[in-house]
């Protein structure tokens, strides 16, 4: 029996290099509507940087600002 004919090669899979993310949220008031939606949209992106297992959340940063010129 030759020992090649045992043999298999099983190739490296290369593992995806990790990656720091962080997260921009942003409202243009402090109303109660809008900082539910603040709450969200941290809510969400938290979760979509979760499944990918590669990226590692640092911070998240939030703005509460109107566009609108005083």
């Amino acid at each position: 029996m030759d020992l090649k004919d045992n043999m298999y090669y099983i190739p490296a899979r290369r593992q995806p290099k990790r990656k720091q993310v962080a997260i921009y949220s942003r409202v243009s008031s402090n109303t109660k509507d809008q900082l539910r939606s603040l709450a969200n949209q941290v809510s969400a992106l938290t979760q979509k940087v979760s499944l990918v297992e590669y990226w590692r959340l640092v911070d998240i940063y939030i703005d509460v600002a109107s566009a609108k010129a005083k």
